[in-house]
C-alpha cells in the first residue's frame, strides 16, 4: 500500500478539532484548526489516512499462506486440549491458559510468532504444538 499523498489530514490521535500535515511519510508537528460545520446537511470531508505501521494504527502479524495458519490453529487446538486434560491438576493452568491465548492470537495475527514463544509452549505447554510454531514462519 502507497502512502497517501501530502496534505492536511485529521489528526490520528483523535483530536476532532485539529488537523495535522502528513509530509507524504510520516506526520510532522504542524497542526492547524478543523473546519467548523457551518450549514445543515454539510458533510466533513473524509481524507485518506496514512497506512500499516503509521501512529494510531494497530500493527497485525499473521501468516502467509494458509499452510501456517492451519499450522497455528492445530498448535492451538492442541494447546486447549493440554489445557483441558491438565485441568484437574490446578497449579498447571497457571501457565497453560496464558499459552493458550497468546497461541489463539498468534493463529489470528494480532500477536507475532516468535520462536521463543515456539520453545515456551515445546517445553511448558503441548509437545506437538510448540513443533508446530517452530515449523511456522515467524515474524519476529
Amino acid at each position: 500500500m502507497g502512502n497517501p499523498q501530502a496534505g492536511w489530514y485529521p489528526d490520528p490521535s483523535g483530536d476532532v478539532t485539529k488537523l495535522r500535515y502528513w509530509d507524504g511519510l510520516q506526520w510532522t508537528d504542524n497542526f492547524t484548526d478543523a473546519a467548523v460545520q457551518t450549514a445543515p446537511g454539510y458533510a466533513q470531508p473524509t481524507y485518506p489516512q496514512p497506512g500499516y505501521g503509521q501512529p494510531g494504527y494497530a500493527q497485525t502479524y499473521g501468516a502467509e499462506n494458509s499452510s501456517d495458519a492451519t499450522l497455528r490453529l492445530v498448535a492451538f487446538i492442541l494447546n486447549v486440549v493440554s489445557t483441558v486434560s491438565v485441568g484437574w491438576a490446578i497449579i498447571p493452568l497457571a501457565w497453560m491458559i496464558p499459552i493458550c491465548v497468546r497461541s489463539w492470537n498468534i493463529y489470528k495475527g494480532t500477536r507475532p510468532n516468535t520462536t521463543a514463544f515456539g520453545v515456551v509452549d515445546l517445553i511448558f505447554g503441548n509437545l506437538i504444538a510448540g513443533i508446530l510454531l517452530l515449523v511456522s514462519k515467524k515474524e519476529a
